[in-house]
C-alpha cells in the first residue's frame, strides 16, 4: 500500500502559514496605525489635552464599526467553517485598541477548527474520494495572492474568498447528497 501524505500536510502547513502571515501584518498595522503620537504635543493650557494624554480615561471606538479590515477579514474567511466558529465564539476578536492588538484565545480557536479541517480534506483528497485536489492547491496560490493584496490594504480579498466557500458549498451539496443517498441505499439492503 502507498502511503499519499502530500495533501493532508501541505494544505494544514499552507493555510496556518498564511493566516500567521496575516496575523503579523494585522498586529503590525495596528502598532502603526493606534500607536500614540509622542512628538506631537498640544498647547499647555488646552481642556482638551488632558483628555488626550494616555493617563485620562478615554474612548476608542471599536473597529467593527467600518468594514473589517482586510488581514482580519482574510484570516476570518479563508477557512471559513473555522471562521465562523471562531467568530461566533469571540465576536468581538477584530477590535483593536492600543492596549488589545489581538485576541490570541480566539486565533487559537480559530486554528483549532482550521488544522484539522484542512487536514481531514486533505485526507480525503489523498485518498482518492475527491477530484478536489486542482481546485485545493488553485485555493492555496490564491489564498497567498490576496494576502499580497491585503499587505497593500485592499479589501476585495475576503469577499473573494467567501465566493469560493459559496462555490464549494454549491459543488458539495448535491455529493453529500448522492453520498448519503448510496450509504441509505447500503443500509436499507443489509
Amino acid at each position: 500500500m502507498k502511503l499519499h501524505c502530500r495533501y493532508r500536510g501541505v494544505l494544514p502547513a499552507g493555510h496556518t502559514a498564511i493566516d500567521l502571515l496575516l496575523l503579523a501584518a494585522w498586529i503590525w498595522h495596528a502598532v502603526v496605525l493606534l500607536k500614540p503620537e509622542k512628538a506631537w504635543s498640544p498647547a499647555p493650557g488646552n481642556a482638551l489635552a488632558a483628555y488626550a494624554r494616555e493617563e485620562s480615561v478615554g474612548w476608542e471606538p471599536m473597529a467593527q464599526c467600518g468594514p473589517p479590515e482586510p488581514r482580519f477579514a482574510l484570516i476570518l474567511s479563508g477557512t471559513l467553517p473555522a471562521g465562523i466558529v471562531s467568530g461566533s465564539l469571540r465576536p468581538e476578536a477584530g477590535w483593536q485598541t492600543r492596549h488589545r492588538l489581538w485576541d490570541p484565545i480566539w486565533f487559537l480557536i480559530h486554528q483549532a477548527v482550521a488544522i484539522p479541517f484542512w487536514f481531514l480534506m486533505g485526507a480525503w483528497i489523498d485518498g482518492g474520494r475527491s477530484r478536489l485536489g486542482g481546485t485545493m492547491q488553485a485555493y492555496l496560490v490564491g489564498r497567498i495572492a490576496l494576502a499580497l493584496l491585503a499587505m497593500l490594504g485592499s479589501g476585495i480579498g475576503w469577499k473573494l474568498q467567501v465566493l469560493f466557500w459559496l462555490a464549494l458549498t454549491v459543488y458539495g451539496a448535491p455529493m453529500a447528497s448522492r453520498w448519503l443517498l448510496r450509504g441509505a441505499r447500503a443500509l436499507g439492503r443489509a
